[in-house]
């Protein structure tokens, strides 16, 4: 039986919503982690608790909600609620990178090809509609990188000046040619190291991690603190690598110089992989919190 003809989780979702309408806060929030809980795969519980929180005025702890219910649901195959949910989350914050990303790769593997791609669009115009051009090409390009038909988004890229990046043709030297001396490759950028991580982590290989932490790093040689901070905490919610990224958090958190800002991140992090049904990872993400 699916979790949302169980009679159990209907009484309880109806007795939340109620709750909710009411303007009782406390008593919906609790009726809604219920949900969570109880029945993992269902999206009721996380919808309302992300609208809990939103009257709480905590859209940060709202996002972390949606994100995690669609992460959820996506474990147990229920891919239309989880699709669902990240759409909500765009909706809240249509500039957010994760909950972004998590929705066209979710489309994507959905074979909702064409709606990733309008995804992707969207992303790239609501950051050029910021002044963010070179979050939008870096989003475009990632597109083009990844995606098997992305053509609809050839106007823009022809906009953005960006395209497909098109792999050498292989030379072959002769044993009585000298070879010349190799070109300098010129050093990639954070946002370049962030994207081949990305790919990396999406498709499982094994080299996921060490890419990830690199492009972190990178971000803070860069001082991009926060972009930091928010990829340290994707590996540590994933599993990738935790230790290691913990350990660079921390130097985040001091580069920072704003420790409570950085103990609110873990906070939120925790609170999703509890959501998750993810207990230990979610005491040691804790633990953390006390160090930073």
């Amino acid at each position: 039986m699916r979790a949302t003809q169980d009679f159990n989780y209907k009484v309880a979702l109806g007795s939340g919503l109620r709750s909710l309408q009411a303007g009782r806060l406390r008593e919906a929030e609790e009726q809604f982690r219920y949900l969570t809980q109880k029945f993992p795969s269902a999206d009721g519980g996380y919808r309302g608790l992300a609208k809990v929180q939103l009257e709480l005025e905590d859209r940060a702890a709202a996002l972390a909600t949606l994100r995690a219910g669609a992460a959820a649901c996506a474990r147990d195959g229920e891919r239309a609620p989880s699709i669902a949910l990240l759409r909500e989350a765009v909706g809240l914050d249509g500039r957010d990178l994760t909950s972004h990303r998590h929705l066209a790769a979710a489309l994507a593997l959905d074979g909702k090809t064409n709606e990733a791609v309008q995804e992707y669009a969207r992303y790239a115009q609501a950051q050029l509609d910021a002044g963010d051009t070179e979050r939008a090409r870096i989003e475009v390009t990632y597109a083009l990188e990844t995606l098997s038909d992305p053509s609809a988004l050839d106007a823009l890229a022809q906009r953005l000046e960006v395209g497909r990046t098109v792999p050498a043709a292989r030379t072959t030297v002769t044993p009585s040619v000298a070879a010349e001396p190799e070109a300098v490759v010129p050093e990639r950028s954070s946002a370049d190291r962030e994207d081949h991580a990305s790919v990396l982590l999406a498709s499982g290989d094994p080299g996921a991690a060490q890419a990830a932490l690199e492009a972190a790093r990178a971000h803070l040689a860069e001082g991009r603190n926060d972009a930091a901070s928010d990829l340290l905490l994707q590996l540590v919610a994933a599993g990738t690598a935790p230790h290691d990224a913990q350990l660079l958090l921390v130097d985040v958190a001091n580069a920072l110089g704003q420790r409570d800002v950085a103990k609110a991140k873990v906070g939120l992090l925790a609170e999703a992989l509890r959501l998750e049904g993810r207990h230990d990872l979610a005491s040691e993400i804790e633990r953390l919190a006390a160090v930073v």
